[in-house]
């Protein structure tokens, strides 16, 4: 069973660190995580502006979620460190993150996806509108569009 629990301003370096962890799962260089690494921070500020969860398994921290509700709601970050790739955890935190929408009166939102991570948001119901160029990654990324069903 997952837990979340609401970050807070003194866990930006973790929830940096976790990102990094996370992408490096993926193949990227050593070199491309560190000089993300090194330009990624995290404002005590973001955290508090928006709805940011740590997701927690037997305790520790395995991930987190960060929803920007504005005038174009978003779903900013969904990290799971590389060991809880795989098992199915996604899928829990991606309800939870719909339920967190609900809660927020977010009848859709938008991805600006990684790119290995698009195939999980297709298949959760997420529509591909079209492709963002990234300063840091240096490529396009797809943006994918998702609506939120109303449990009845």
């Amino acid at each position: 069973m997952l837990n979340f629990i609401d970050a807070e301003a003194k866990h930006t370096e973790l929830l940096r660190d976790t990102l990094i962890t996370s992408k490096g799962h993926w193949g990227y260089s050593q070199e491309q995580l560190e000089e993300w690494k090194s330009n990624l921070k995290f404002e005590g500020d973001y955290v508090s502006r928006n709805t940011v969860k740590l997701i927690l398994k037997d305790e520790e921290v395995i991930g987190f979620f960060a929803i920007v509700k504005s005038d174009i709601d978003e779903l900013d970050h969904l990290w799971l460190l590389p060991k809880a790739i795989g098992k199915g955890y996604g899928n829990l935190v991606f309800e939870q993150i719909l339920s967190e929408c609900n809660s927020l009166e977010i009848s859709n939102f938008y991805i600006i996806s990684d790119p290995d991570a698009e195939g999980f948001y297709l298949k959760k119901g997420a529509l591909k509108v079209g492709e963002v160029y990234s300063e840091p990654q240096k490529r396009m990324l797809p943006k994918l569009k998702f609506t939120v069903v109303k449990p009845t």
